[in-house]
């Protein structure tokens, strides 16, 4: 018992850090449509780069989480301001080349300061881990789940009741109608895509927090992120936790019985099965839903 109790804690310690990795992709891509492939790479930039001012500068493990994600907020509005509103009405597949030239640059800049060498976060005061009942929770991975799920009912808030987020949900259900009434679509999109990037480098501080890591994984995160925002559904902040949380918990209780690369298999076999009985995605979400 103690052990299925040890693999659902890991499991839901391991699935919220997941849900904080693909809250930015499905906010971008339920709002603006855009499939954000840098998403992973903006993560494990902004990974390295908390962990630069942790290990390297000194900063609080903490406190540095607030300059990470103000600058990747700036990032993320001067990318639709120069790159991205410059697309916006042309076809889905040249904003998706535009992001995958965003990625490149991204990981060949990621290479080039810190080479391809693994990371690890100095943990400081996280590093203890909590023990009772014969359980085992590592602090670092406790805080980051809390941080997340302190996020995600942050963003559901706003979301769902500020004018602004009344404004950005009318402009996911219909971008021209949201125009025609005299919402502001393109500083609305500013502001989407910024929070989005700005939550992607909330799951590069998670990630970092959580395992070491290298800039060349970064397309492993975008496949478990996508994963998640397929089976939770387009732009559904909820659903998305629900999601991240019912994968970190299937990994976990697989990974307790099979090797790791058949884990995986079973990750996967498993969405093909839900997309085939149910294409909605988790709840039945087939649109946009904030």
């Amino acid at each position: 018992m103690t052990g299925l109790l040890q693999d659902l804690i890991n499991g839901l310690l391991l699935g919220s850090v997941y849900a904080g990795f693909a809250l930015g992709l499905s906010l971008v891509f339920g709002v603006l449509g855009i499939i954000n492939v840098a998403h992973s790479a903006l993560l494990v930039l902004a990974a390295l780069l908390y962990v630069e001012l942790v290990n390297g500068v000194g900063l609080d493990i903490v406190l540095a989480i607030l300059p990470v994600l103000a600058l990747f907020l700036l990032l993320g509005m001067g990318l639709q301001r120069t790159l991205v509103q410059r697309v916006a009405r042309e076809p889905d597949s040249v904003g998706l080349l535009v992001f995958f030239g965003v990625m490149v640059v991204v990981e060949s800049v990621a290479v080039l300061v810190w080479t391809t060498d693994t990371r690890n976060l100095r943990l400081g005061y996280l590093d203890p881990t909590l023990r009772f009942l014969g359980l085992n929770v590592p602090v670092a991975r406790l805080v980051a789940a809390l941080m997340t799920l302190a996020l995600f009912a942050v963003v559901y808030l706003f979301l769902t009741r500020t004018l602004t987020g009344a404004a950005i949900r009318g402009m996911a259900s219909n971008r021209d109608v949201a125009e025609m009434v005299g919402i502001p679509v393109h500083r609305i999109a500013m502001l989407v895509l910024g929070g989005g990037v700005a939550l992607a480098a909330f799951g590069g501080v998670v990630l970092a927090l959580t395992v070491p890591f290298s800039p060349q994984e970064h397309a492993r995160w975008l496949a478990w992120a996508f994963l998640i925002v397929i089976i939770g559904g387009l732009g559904n902040v909820m659903n998305t936790l629900l999601a991240g949380l019912a994968l970190g918990v299937v990994e976990s209780f697989v990974g307790s019985v099979l090797a790791s690369q058949y884990t995986y298999l079973v990750i996967y076999l498993l969405l093909a099965v839900a997309l085939l009985v149910k294409r909605e995605g988790l709840r039945g979400t087939a649109v946009r839903s904030l």
